[in-house]
């Protein structure tokens, strides 16, 4: 059994080095440990090679940290395994990849905004989704803009929390800000439809709060080619018709 052990050592040695840091250091060790028997084995011109290539391993070893510790300091301590087999998914992540896209929200009983053409995208910062619309009055003008600024998902009950803040731009001192709530509905796994309600809070004047609801549905690619396109009578047109 002693003839085993060196064995065993060299595969607890490989066992335990889990990060590219640890491979790094494995390596120099190695090649230090090579040149190093070179050297006190030579002598003249073939013993100065070797002692100037130790110290070329060093250096170069400080450059290839450096490198990572500047470009990718998370991945320098990483364990290689996570690297090369990636997490699934949780719910939750999967549940607002569902929402991503862009949709219409047709505002009910509101005589400046009628309509909102907003885009739901994952936000990793938060680990849930980001919010960022646009507001059309029922003339299809552009009454406001607006975005979330932290959200929260109920993920047993398809709902979405956020909040959110927007200026009117024809009004741009008056800052306006509220609480919304969000439930999705899921027909075959897909989310295409939705309904809520938000809190629209001059902040000015916090005494003229109101609660207002809306309606969701998914926006087509027609749609938004036409919502991005630069076409401003096509827009208006469009909007008209959401609300007709």
């Amino acid at each position: 059994m002693p003839e085993s052990q060196p064995t065993d050592s060299r595969s607890s040695l490989i066992g335990a080095v889990k990060t590219y840091l640890g491979f790094f250091v494995l390596l120099a060790l190695i090649m230090e440990s090579v040149l190093g028997a070179v050297a006190l084995k030579t002598v003249g011109q073939t013993q100065w090679l070797a002692v100037s290539g130790m110290l070329g391993v060093l250096v170069l070893l400080v450059l290839l940290v450096g490198a990572f510790a500047y470009f990718k300091p998370h991945a320098l301590l990483q364990d290689a395994q996570q690297v090369s087999q990636p997490a699934a998914n949780t719910p939750l992540q999967d549940f607002c990849a569902r929402l991503e896209g862009y949709w219409w929200e047709n505002i009910k009983q509101d005589e400046v905004s009628a309509l909102s053409f907003l885009e739901i995208r994952a936000d990793p910062s938060s680990g849930t989704v980001k919010l960022q619309g646009k507001a059309y009055d029922k003339q299809g003008q552009l009454a406001a803009n607006w975005e979330s600024v932290a959200s929260c998902v109920n993920l047993p009950d398809r709902k979405l929390f956020y909040y959110w803040r927007g200026l009117h731009p024809s009004r741009p001192n008056e800052p306006y800000e509220g609480f919304g709530e969000l439930s999705l509905e899921s027909v075959d796994g897909r989310i295409d439809k939705g309904s809520g309600f938000f809190f629209d809070c001059k902040v000015t004047e916090m005494a003229l709060t109101t609660r207002k609801s809306f309606t969701l549905q998914r926006a087509s690619k027609k749609d938004c080619t036409i919502m991005h396109g630069d076409d401003a009578e096509a827009v208006t047109a469009l909007v008209r018709q959401q609300l007709a």
